[in-house]
């Protein structure tokens, strides 16, 4: 029987003083000491997969977690990293004080308002993170405030809501930087906390080793730092033997296929798991009971590494081999688009039928996930990598050039939603960008800038 993604969590060598330190943030933070991690790692070496099991046990010990994930691209949107929490904060706040639930942020909001939990000002600087509870006019009073100052008022606000919640687990998920706004939050967030919300803590997820800003230098000596390295060759051999549920500790893992995965892999957790699942679906295991051995069989007497593909692209698409033309477009353009994306602005697209064709490789072939809310993601970043890697740059520039032609046929539709529109020209200037229309893209920048001055 194959554990696969049910496999129960196994802290190797190279993981286990990382998961204490992890654990212990928990632990401390429900005795009243507020912490925040930095967990960094080069891609597909488990991040999130550490990250979950810190998680679970806080959930076991009745935290409320609270998630959200970032691009590189979102690094250029202020506060975006706490969009989704202060959502799901906002209306899980309602929920727990008002014994209602509440489908939308606004409603949440004014209801809050109204139980005097928040006030018109809080409406006004949780507005700056979540411009759906305000209106621009009443944005616009935020204008030109220290950066510093707002920060404050943000932590001030959001402790409001937060507090209720107690104790808490924020995970900030996300191959991207934080924007220079989140680094300030999150300091002042940290500062406060072990007054008005002590039993906090933060986990931040980066690709490299994050450079703190000197605005957020409390987070230099008060952040504590987690870094993930690749699986050795030992810890190669625990991993695949619990991902086939072997828990006979006198069967091994034959030499040959061992070298062969962790040669594939790089001692990469995930892409163990592609070699492996797609050597078993391909019947190349053999068990040796002689040995107490599991190894490769032989084909046809040659060397059977030999058909394991050294280019894993081709592993880790595998499962997509047999989509339909018309859903392998829906997957190459939404490598152009992201690996997280608005369905509210993408689903738009009319001209892609994008909407459809990603529901339906959601539902039916385990390609994307709904974050929250109107957010998607690509559920395997692996896949995502895949197949941007099969796109020639020719095609690709080709891609975004229809990307940025359906968005020109919505151009009345987007013009009138507001909540829309500053994410609409910052996307169409990337995408025009993409697709070397240069006067089109300094356009929608322009346009993003002078959208964000008037509100």
């Amino acid at each position: 029987a194959v554990k696969g993604e049910n496999q129960s969590f196994i802290a190797m060598p190279s993981r286990q003083v990382q998961m204490n330190t992890m654990v212990k943030t928990i632990e401390d933070a429900k005795n009243g000491s507020p912490s925040v991690v930095f967990i960094s790692s080069a891609p597909f070496l488990g991040k999130s997969r550490v990250i979950q099991e810190a998680t679970n046990v806080a959930l076991s010990q009745g935290f409320t977690p609270l998630n959200s994930f970032r691009t590189s691209l979102d690094s250029y949107t202020s506060f975006f990293p706490f969009q989704e929490i202060t959502s799901t904060a906002l209306q899980a706040c309602a929920m727990r004080l008002l014994n209602e639930e509440f489908s939308d942020d606004l409603s949440a909001m004014s209801e809050l308002i109204d139980a005097k939990v928040l006030n018109k000002s809080d409406r006004v600087v949780i507005g700056s993170i979540l411009p759906t509870v305000v209106d621009a006019q009443l944005i616009s009073l935020l204008k030109g405030q220290n950066p510093a100052s707002l920060a404050k008022s943000i932590v001030n606000s959001l402790f409001k809501i937060l507090k209720p919640l107690q104790p808490l687990v924020l995970t900030l998920e996300g191959d991207g930087d934080l924007d220079p706004s989140s680094w300030n939050l999150l300091s002042g967030l940290m500062k406060q906390a072990p007054v008005d919300c002590p039993q906090l803590t933060i986990y931040v997820a980066f690709r490299d080793n994050p450079i703190i800003p000197l605005a957020a230098s409390n987070l230099r000596t008060d952040g504590k730092h987690v870094t993930l390295t690749p699986f050795d060759e030992n810890e190669t051999e625990v991993f695949v033997k619990g991902y086939l549920g072997i828990d006979d500790q006198t069967i091994r893992i034959g030499k040959q296929l061992l070298d062969v995965v962790y040669d594939r892999s790089n001692g990469c957790p995930t892409f163990m798991e592609y070699i492996v699942r797609w050597a078993l679906d391909k019947n190349m295991f053999e068990y040796a009971d002689g040995g107490r051995t599991l190894g490769l069989k032989m084909i046809d007497d040659t060397d059977v590494t030999t058909a394991i593909p050294r280019e894993l692209s081709n592993i880790v698409l595998a499962a997509f081999n047999n989509l339909s033309p018309v859903l392998w477009d829906a997957l190459k353009i939404a490598s152009c688009v992201g690996y997280s994306f608005n369905i509210a602005v993408y689903g738009e697209l009319t001209g892609l039928d994008f909407l459809p064709r990603i529901k339906e490789l959601s539902k039916n072939h385990d390609a994307f996930e709904r974050c929250s809310g109107n957010r998607y993601k690509w559920k395997h970043q692996a896949v995502f990598e895949a197949v941007k890697s099969l796109l020639m740059t020719n095609q690709r520039k080709e891609l975004h050039n229809m990307i940025v032609k359906a968005f020109e046929e919505r151009t009345s539709y987007f013009s009138n939603a507001g909540n829309l529109r500053d994410e609409v020209h910052r996307i169409l200037a990337r995408h025009c960008g993409m697709a070397e229309l240069w006067e089109g893209a300094y356009t929608q920048y322009m346009q993003a800038g002078k959208y964000a001055e008037d509100t």
